[in-house]
Parts: C-alpha cells; sequence; structure tokens
C-alpha cells in the first residue's frame, strides 16, 4: 500500500508537516509513504531535521519530483494546463499510473477537484463529485456532512447520488450499518425548500437503498439523528465555515472569562481534563483529509493549514480507505442502484 502525499501545496510550514507523515508511519506498518512536490525541499528536511527517523523509516519513504505548486490563488480551470508538473497535478497522473494507491493533500481544494475530475475520471454514473467532512456528534462520534465544496450547484440526482455514496462510506470505512441520512433544509417539513431540494426529498423517499430519515435544520449537524447529512457544497461550505467560526469564538471567549475571574482560574484544575477531552474531540486536525467522492480514486484533501496532526490524521484515513477498497465497493455498490 502506497500513499501519496503533497506537502509543499499546504499553507503550515513543511516541516510541521513532514513530522506528520512520520507520526502516521509510526502507527501502521504496512505502508509506504511517498512524498510529492520538490525533491529537493523534502531531501533537506529529511537530512537535516529528520534524519533518525529517515533512516529508520527509508525503506517506507519514496519521493517523486514534481517541481511546480499550485497556490491557493491559482485558477482551478487552468492549473491542468499551465502547471502539469506540480504536485498536485503530477500527484494525481502518479495516482492514474498505478505508482500510489491514494492521494492526499491540504493544496487548492477548487484545484484538487477540477484535476481530480479531468485526470481520475468520475465513477460511472456519477456526475459531480461531493467532498465529505466529518463532524464530531453529541454521542462522541462523527456524523458524515457531504458536499463541503467540491460542487455548488446540484440538482436533485446529485443529492440522491451523494446520499448512496455517503451511505456506502459511512458502511465501509466508518462501521455504521445501515446509515440513517438526512436531506439539509430550512426546515423538516416536505414541502420546505428550493425545487431541487424537494426534489431530492422526493426521490430519495422512493429509494428503497437508503435508508432516508427526512429533512434536518442547521442545528442538527451535530446531534444523533442522522449519521448521513446531504447537501449541494455551496450550503456545505458555509455551513463548515460557520461551524468552524462558532468553535474558535467559543473558544476565545472561554478563555477570556476565565481569565477574567479569579474563582474560574482557582477551580480551572478540577476541570482540566474535561476541557481537554472537550478540545480534543472538537479539535478539526483529529479528521484529518476529506474525501473526494466520486472520482475514480482515493483523493483526500486536507484544509489549507492543516497541521502535523492533520497530516497524520489524513495519511492514516486514506490507508483505511485503499485497505477497505472503498473505492471499489462505491463502484459495485453503485451499478447495483443504476
Amino acid at each position: 500500500m502506497n500513499i501519496g502525499i503533497d506537502l509543499v501545496s499546504g499553507e503550515s510550514p513543511l516541516k510541521n508537516l513532514i513530522a506528520g507523515g512520520f507520526d502516521a508511519l509510526k502507527v501502521r506498518r504496512d505502508f509506504t509513504l511517498t512524498f510529492i512536490g520538490k525533491e529537493e525541499e523534502y531531501r533537506r528536511f529529511l537530512l537535516k531535521d529528520f534524519a533518525a527517523d529517515y533512516e529508520k523509516f527509508r525503506n517506507r519513504i519514496k519521493i517523486l519530483n514534481a517541481p511546480d505548486v499550485v497556490t491557493m490563488e491559482d485558477d482551478p480551470l487552468r492549473v491542468v494546463r499551465q502547471k502539469k508538473e506540480s504536485s498536485i497535478v503530477k500527484g494525481l497522473q502518479f495516482h492514474k499510473d498505478g505508482e500510489i494507491d491514494a492521494f492526499f493533500s491540504p493544496g487548492n481544494t477548487g484545484a484538487i477537484v477540477v484535476a481530480a475530475s479531468l485526470i481520475l475520471g468520475r465513477i460511472k454514473g456519477i456526475k459531480k463529485p461531493a467532498l465529505v467532512s466529518l463532524m464530531p456528534n453529541i454521542d462522541k462520534k462523527v456524523n458524515l456532512f457531504l458536499d463541503v465544496g467540491a460542487s455548488a450547484e446540484c440538482d436533485a440526482d446529485d443529492l440522491l447520488k451523494f446520499a448512496i455514496m455517503g451511505s456506502i462510506y459511512a458502511e465501509e470505512v466508518l462501521g455504521i450499518m445501515k446509515p440513517k441520512v438526512g436531506l439539509l433544509n430550512i426546515g423538516e417539513e416536505e414541502h420546505k425548500g428550493n425545487k431541487s431540494i424537494k426534489q431530492a426529498f422526493k426521490r430519495l423517499s422512493e429509494f428503497e437503498g437508503i435508508n432516508f430519515y427526512g429533512n434536518v435544520e442547521g442545528y442538527e449537524i451535530f446531534s444523533n439523528i442522522v449519521n448521513v447529512i446531504v447537501c449541494d457544497g455551496y450550503i456545505g461550505n458555509i455551513s463548515l465555515k460557520v461551524a468552524e467560526g462558532a468553535a474558535k469564538t467559543v473558544s476565545k471567549l472561554l478563555k477570556e472569562f476565565i481569565k477574567s475571574d479569579i474563582i474560574s482560574l482557582i477551580s480551572l484544575p478540577l476541570y482540566f481534563s474535561v476541557i481537554s477531552r472537550l478540545k480534543e474531540v472538537m479539535d478539526p486536525e483529529r479528521y484529518g483529509g476529506a474525501p473526494l467522492l466520486g472520482v475514480n480514486g482515493n483523493v483526500f484533501i486536507g484544509h489549507g493549514k492543516s497541521g502535523r496532526k492533520a497530516i497524520k490524521y489524513g495519511i492514516l484515513i486514506a490507508t483505511k480507505a485503499v485497505e477497505h477498497d472503498v473505492l471499489g465497493r462505491l463502484k459495485k455498490r453503485l451499478e447495483e442502484f443504476s
């Protein structure tokens, strides 16, 4: 099993991201890690800052050179044509050619989505891909939330396919039998929502291959009512960013309130373990790379500001997807549903 990772496209210091790669290598012994990007940059850090680890894992580390880099400002539609030597384009080509079994990058999301669609193609029956985010819920488990940014405009058929892919992923990777699927809407009632949402509700209700719960509202994203939440990428990305912003705001305010109250400061040690557990559960870095479902490959996208922990978990999620042949199972199940 060979996991390809493009770290040069991320916004965090390369040294920290490489450390995340070694963290993953220490957890599982059954995969090779292939760094994709400027070879001289990787080697400089590996030989200088990670000499001991590099020597220990040398037989499980490869480097595939890609001299160019896609920035966050690059136009996704132009990347494939104008930056053919970039780590994103070459990494996906390496995946298509079978040199790596999965590709993970914390780079330009739009560029990765477009490049993956053009280079790898899409699974038969899928018009648009969907990006999945794992959201912590009140049971200290996770809900699948898709699409969170791959496809901004979706019709009812797209949403139905998202529900199918989300259900399969929840079963195969998270081990949830007959996952309940909810359609994100402005109300629970069947008559609410725009045309696509109403049509999707009708089709999901009639579709026997999905355990459809019904409409769910924004405040239920973190609940345990459903396991999979479906929406278009426009609404999904906004919802995700709102959740991230709210979490940061609450955390900042809590710190300020504690600092300004002497009693809270004195009692803080009593709640340290509880606060630590809460922080761990809510930490977005734990959920690593987001799988891009619908393309004909194992592609995972990390947040541009992904740190060491996110890289570690993103790699481990990719290994699990390859191990369970999620792509093959998606193809097979989608054929059954078509």
